[in-house]
């Protein structure tokens, strides 16, 4: 994500795809306090390849020493200097042109934002190597949710613009890109959950574990991971409850104490296998409706939600479920 770089503070300041400076504070990304700033004085925008600067005020906006013509764009170029009229000839130096990005930005002691950030997939774990917290969007509803490792499941929180989180090493702020790009209506994926099959291979002492998932037109392989013996044991529960004529709608919901103890892990450790599982669903599937509910959770209490599976306990099929699409 681009940034500048106030020159009089040091200041850090993430540009979104579309954003403004001025003097009109409820209309401005960016606060410039002097009267002979205009309310929204220059635009700064990505225009598809590059980022370009454009100047709508009265007393004009300088690039470089030179004055821009007014609503007339240029490209802008790392080192380039942006200064504004008045007495104080507030000005910001163009430290990065990165594409717009959803971030977390890491914040100073003071609160302030840094130069480091962490670009947001739809699902994130931080840290990676040993996550403490899960940030992710809801594909539905595009909103962002924050929740902690350690905490109870589905705990999670809504967060919006500014909002801050914290692990234990750093604070970060959400910042979001708003490209224009991400408010429009997403295609309608022709595939769903229900038209996959999943495949599971588990090695006799139960060691490792593999996915294979099939759908109409494509594969995709998942490959070993310790969180799909997670998945596969949840599959079992739900083809448990099948054999025993629960009924579909109820059919896979377990205990997270239970599985937890089944599987000789902590409450915790479960949290964070369920949380990859997610992640990998959700990176994996990210254009099949439904992905982001393969593993699917309530207050205490988790199941697989895909409704065709197969086990296979080294070459003996275990267990599985079909059901027809619609």
């Amino acid at each position: 994500m681009a940034y500048l770089i106030e020159l009089e503070t040091d200041k850090v300041v993430y540009l979104h795809a579309h954003h403004s400076f001025g003097r009109f504070q409820y209309s401005v990304d960016t606060l410039v306090v002097d009267p002979s700033v205009s309310k929204i004085h220059t635009i700064f925008e990505w225009q598809g390849n590059n980022w370009q600067v454009r100047d709508l005020s009265r007393n004009g906006t300088w690039l470089n020493g030179k004055r821009l013509e007014k609503e007339q764009s240029e490209v802008l170029h790392c080192n380039d200097v942006i200064t504004f009229p008045g007495n104080n000839a507030k000005g910001f130096r163009v430290a990065n042109l990165d594409k717009p990005q959803d971030l977390l930005l890491v914040l100073s002691a003071m609160g302030e934002p840094t130069e480091r950030s962490i670009e947001l997939s739809s699902y994130n774990l931080i840290p990676e190597e040993n996550p403490e917290i899960a940030v992710f969007s809801q594909r539905d509803s595009g909103m962002w949710c924050f929740e902690r490792l350690d905490g109870p499941m589905v705990d999670h929180t809504i967060i919006i613009e500014h909002d801050q989180v914290s692990d234990s090493t750093n604070t970060y702020q959400l910042h979001l890109s708003r490209l224009e790009a991400a408010t429009t209506l997403r295609e309608v994926a022709s595939t769903r959950l229900e038209d996959l099959n999943f495949v599971f291979h588990l090695t006799l002492d139960e060691e490792s574990a593999e996915l294979l998932i099939k759908g109409p037109h494509e594969e995709v392989d998942l490959c070993e991971r310790c969180h799909h013996y997670l998945t596969l044991n949840l599959a079992r529960y739900k083809a448990q409850d099948a054999a025993n004529g629960v009924h579909e709608l109820s059919q896979g919901w377990v205990d997270t104490e239970v599985i937890a103890k089944d599987l000789g892990i902590d409450s915790r450790y479960l949290n964070i296998q369920i949380h990859r599982a997610r992640k990998q669903f959700s990176d994996a599937l990210s254009h099949i409706q439904g992905a982001d509910n393969v593993i699917e959770r309530k207050l205490r209490k988790v199941r697989f939600n895909a409704s065709n599976f197969e086990i296979y306990k080294g070459h003996q099929l275990e267990g599985s479920i079909k059901r027809a699409s619609h």
